[in-house]
This record gives structure tokens, sequence and C-alpha cells, in this order.
């Protein structure tokens, strides 16, 4: 059976060949997608098929997972000189699945790539060149291409209207630009994926770019613990560092030009303790004033807007833990609210949130902005709130600023000042073993069991709890990050 390369699998082969190979020579070494990134796909899948609503006498071709048979289907569809969804066509070995082709009146069809995206990318670009290359292979003349991408400007106001949702750019002069290189390109993927054993190609910025790599544990794992690229924000140091051979934090030369955070994390690695900036910590702790507001959102933010006055993308918090400490010392109190269901969450958070905060007192969250960002874009649809929110806004502190300004930094966090790493390296409090333990997998697993499709009440009710004790847990431990700051310095 011949090999045949896709429109994703060029891309692939675009960002690094040894990936490509595995792809089709040791698939099952190639770690499955995690959670986070199958919603993402549903997410686009969603999108492309709202694309389809433009096209109201379109046909979508019934998938067949060989090319040849879809070729042939899509071939016969053809005929109908009518918009076709889906259609797949193979040239040489090359094949690809277009997502919207739209005929014109002197026997030639437009392209339309749909993206879930707010821009176009030079990864769309080539995807496009790559289709536009291989439809014209195959004798299917290609007028125009056009990139369909979502409008982050749109506004939800009742039901979704496709007309103003999407964006569509002409694209296709600069995938033309693009066409001369595609075939030689090709062909060198073809023949990498024909050896007997992969490309021995090194690691680099382009394992993340244009999409985070799968198979990074695999190439990666020659990197010692205490490396270089735990410097923070130091990728290209890093990476200047690893061509000189350098791997190790500790054999970082000392007339290598490091900033001052670097420095402070190479001394930390190096003598295996804590960095500590008392006055620092000292002067953050003193801008607290009681009561304090311990307070932490979980948000969804889907491509597709569900409720009115929200924008593609939006986050919109569904949940929130507060934990209030009325003086200090005091036992601090642990509210909670869930939303019970698909009903916007927003006007009951911002109600409740605003009997509970009072009108005095410190709000602490980890990295606040986010907060901030999220009740400012909750009283954009409620403005009755507003005012009140932008009263909160002063009272605001960021716990993730001693550790953002390395005021503190232990060897365990890595690098990272996320509350993740901050967490256990500070007080030994781990999120390890809690079914739901970040952010990403609050999200995807809330919408998975809010507005999905056949899901059970005991799998629905097991989510819930595991929501509840993950944004508990983020809250409670920034009452333990404080207090173990408070004893850093001195104060209780």
């Amino acid at each position: 059976m011949p090999k045949f390369l896709s429109k994703s699998r060029y891309i692939s082969g675009l960002q690094c060949l040894k990936y490509l190979w595995f792809q089709f020579n040791r698939k099952k070494e190639i770690p499955g997608y995690t959670s986070e990134t199958l919603e993402i796909f549903k997410q686009g899948r969603i999108v492309g098929e709202l694309a389809h609503r433009l096209y109201p006498d379109g046909i979508k071709i019934t998938r067949d997972w060989q090319p040849a048979g879809m070729s042939k289907k899509s071939n016969l569809a053809l005929q109908q000189k009518k918009p076709l969804f889906e259609a797949g066509f193979i040239y040489k070995n090359f094949y690809a699945i277009a997502d919207i082709l739209v005929p014109n009146d002197d026997g030639s069809w437009d392209l339309i790539e749909v993206k879930s995206s707010t821009k176009v990318k030079d990864e769309n670009l080539q995807d496009t060149a790559f289709q536009k290359f291989t439809y014209e292979g195959a004798g299917i003349k290609i007028k125009k291409c056009f990139l369909m991408h979502i409008n982050n400007e749109y506004v939800k106001e009742g039901k979704i209207d496709p007309k103003e949702y999407f964006k569509k750019e002409d694209i296709t002069s600069l995938v033309d630009e693009l066409l001369p290189g595609i075939e030689k390109e090709a062909d060198a993927m073809l023949e990498a994926i024909g050896q007997n054993d992969f490309p021995d190609i090194k690691v680099g910025p382009h394992c993340d770019s244009p999409y985070e790599c799968p198979m990074q544990d695999l190439c990666w794992k020659f990197l010692p613990e205490d490396n270089v690229f735990i410097l923070h924000r130091g990728s290209k140091s890093a990476y200047d560092l690893m061509e000189r051979g350098i791997l190790k934090l500790a054999d970082i030369p000392s007339d290598f030009d490091l900033n001052d955070h670097h420095l402070i994390q190479v001394k930390a690695h190096g003598s295996g303790k804590a960095h500590i900036d008392k006055e620092g910590i000292g002067e953050f702790l003193s801008e607290l004033k009681y009561p304090l507001y311990f307070l932490d959102f979980e948000t969804i933010a889907p491509a597709i807007p569900i409720y009115d006055q929200t924008r593609p993308y939006e986050d919109v918090p569904f949940q929130y833990s507060l934990h209030v400490v009325e003086k200090e010392g005091a036992k601090p109190k642990h509210y909670s609210y869930l939303a019970p269901g698909d009903v916007d969450p927003r006007p009951e958070i911002l109600k409740k949130l605003k009997k509970l905060l009072g009108d005095s007192g410190s709000i602490v969250a980890y990295n606040s902005g986010y907060e901030v960002k999220c009740l400012k874009y909750a009283a954009r649809a409620y403005p009755e709130f507003e005012k009140w929110v932008e009263e909160i806004e002063g009272r605001m502190i960021d716990l993730w600023v001693p550790f953002r300004k390395f005021f503190y930094y232990h060897p365990a966090q890595a690098g990272s000042g996320s509350m993740k790493k901050v967490l256990p390296a500070l007080t030994g409090v781990t999120y390890d073993g809690m079914e739901i333990g970040d952010g990403g997998t609050a999200r995807f697993e809330y919408m998975r069991v809010t507005f999905g499709d056949g899901i059970k009440e005991d799998d629905r009710q097991k989510v819930r709890g595991a929501l509840e004790k993950y944004c508990e847990l983020d809250t409670k431990g920034m009452i333990d990050i404080l207090r173990a700051l408070g004893d850093l310095v001195g104060t209780k």
C-alpha cells in the first residue's frame, strides 16, 4: 500500500522530519493526545461545521479512511457543481482533504480553509499551499484561496450568526508564492519516511513551533535534572549554551552573560538551598490589609460563544473558591460556587462575590490580573457591576509577585513561578493524586460533563466533586504560601 503524505503530516514534516518519520514508522511510540488537546480538536471540528452553514446547498463527503476511496467519492461529487465539504483528492503520493470547495461559473473552484484561530498564520499558508498543489495536480483548477477564521470582535446575541462570526481573507497571492517549493519539500519528506531509521534532527526552537511536539519527552531525555533550560524565560541563553556543549547549570562559565534572576537560579541549584530576599518579601507582606480574601476562578473559553454577550475564546468563570481570613491568626472561612448547569453563571458569581468581598481588605489571587480580567469581562455584559469591579481592582494583591520578582526561589521550582511549583517547594503540599489537578483539565472536564452528550449522572457528579476539591486547594494553598512567607521573615 502506498504511503500518502497528507496536509497535516506535511506541516509536521516542515516542523520536524524526525516527528514525521515516527508518525509513519513507529506511531505507537508517540505519546497520546492529552484531554486538553482532544478538546481543542473538538472545538476545531465544531467551528468547521459552523462554517458549512454558510453554504446551505453544500455536500459533505462521507469520510472514507482510505485515500483512494475518498478520492473516488469526491470526484463523483465534483460533477454536481455544488459546494463540497471535506472532499479529498490524490496527486502522486500526496493527499489532502479540503474544508470547503466552492464552484465558479468558469469551471474553476475556490478553496476555503477553515481555522479556529483568530488570524492568518504562516502554517495556514503552508497548509493551504499544499492543498492547492495537490488539487491542481489532481486536475482541479483552483482560482482563489481563502482562509476563513474567527472574528474575535464578534459578540453573541441570540443564535450564532456564521456571517458575522467568521472573517474570510483572500490569501491567494501568499499561497502562490509558496507553490514552487511544495513538491521539493514533499518529496524530501517521502524520502525521509522511507528510510530504515529516523533522521538525526537536533532539538531546537522548532520543537515548540508552530505546535508543541508530543515527542519532547523522548527527544529531550538527554538533559540532566538541573539543566540550562530551567533558566526562567532564558531559552535563547539555553540554546546558546547547548551549542557550546554546556547542559548543566553548574557548568555555566562565570563569564557567560546571565541576568540577575538567572544568577539567583544558578546559585540556588548549586547549593540546593532556597534564595530568600527577606526585604522584598517583607515589603510585599506589608501591603496586605485584613480581612484577607483569597480568590480563585476556574473558567471556560469556548471558540463558539455559549452565552449572550460573550466573544470567541472569552474567559467566562463557572466556579470560584474564596477563603476569608478576618484577622491575623483567625481560622479561614471557605465559600465556593460551581455553576449548576448550562445557564450563564456570571450574574450569580458577580452578585455573590459583591456580597462576600465587602468593602475593605486585600483580595489575594495568584496572577491576579486574570481574576480582574474575568470580572471586567463579566461586568461588560452586566454593567450594573462595572463600578464595583473598578472599586475592588484597587484592593487586589498578586501573590505571584514574590516569585515573579525572585524574592523567593527554590530549586524544586525548576525555573517556574507557577503555583503548582511554588506550593510544594515552599510548603510541601502538592496537587499529586487529585482527579483534577490543573486548570486546563478543570476547564475541559467541566465543558464535557456540562455540555457533552450522553453524560451519565454519576460521571457528572464525580467531576463536579473533583472540581470543588481542586479549586478549594488553590485558595487554601495561597493561605499556606502566605503563611510560609511570613515565617521566612519572622512575621505571623
